[in-house]
């Protein structure tokens, strides 16, 4: 790398031969000074054309064209500032709608989780209902089973009673003769039956 009294030692004629590449016509070229000179104010353009008159004159423009130039960056500025303000806002807008969609979101999760809990309460004691209601259907069903056996038994006593027929035996210390009923032949199987 060069140093700083190696570089003003050099032959700036090189660089309008056609050697390099540089941006200006021969005779418009900015001396290595002008280059190397620094920018002293921080609101000015990176471009060298813009930052003074003997400059801008140096680059071809003239005194109206880098106002207008400058106007022209003004005005793409002050757009830009205003697209990042309405940007800012949108993006504010968006973020005010979303806690709200979330502020009720969680209303309603909330909301939600009451009345979960008040149908899991309401499950649970219709579960204990079923299961008592279970309980006190088999009770009657057992008793409902018994009242028709003992029915069932009445009938068949009682078809027994109809179907006897009266045997007439001597009566004990008289003269007379006394009915007695013996069981008829079916009454047998009716009472085996009811025992099964």
């Amino acid at each position: 790398m060069l140093s700083l009294q190696e570089a003003n030692g050099l032959d700036l004629d090189v660089m309008g031969s056609g050697f390099g590449f540089t941006p200006w016509g021969p005779d418009t070229c900015p001396s290595f000074a002008q280059l190397m000179a620094p920018t002293t104010t921080p609101t000015s353009s990176s471009s060298p054309c813009s930052s003074a008159g003997d400059a801008a004159e140096a680059c071809g423009m003239t005194l109206e064209e880098e106002e207008a130039e400058r106007r022209r960056r003004q005005r793409r500025k002050a757009s830009n500032r205003l697209s990042a303000r309405r940007s800012r806002a949108r993006k504010q807008q968006r973020l005010e709608e979303l806690r709200g969609t979330a502020a009720q979101l969680r209303a309603q999760k909330r909301e939600l989780a009451a009345r979960l809990g008040i149908a899991a309460r309401h499950e649970l004691a219709a579960r204990r209902d079923n299961a008592r209601l279970r309980a006190e259907f088999a009770a009657l069903a057992r008793r409902y089973r018994e009242a028709r056996r003992t029915l069932a038994l009445q009938r068949l006593a009682q078809q027994l009673r109809s179907r006897a027929r009266p045997v007439l035996q001597p009566a004990v210390g008289g003269s007379g003769v006394a009915p007695a009923f013996v069981p008829g032949p079916g009454a047998a199987m009716g009472l085996a039956s009811l025992m099964t």
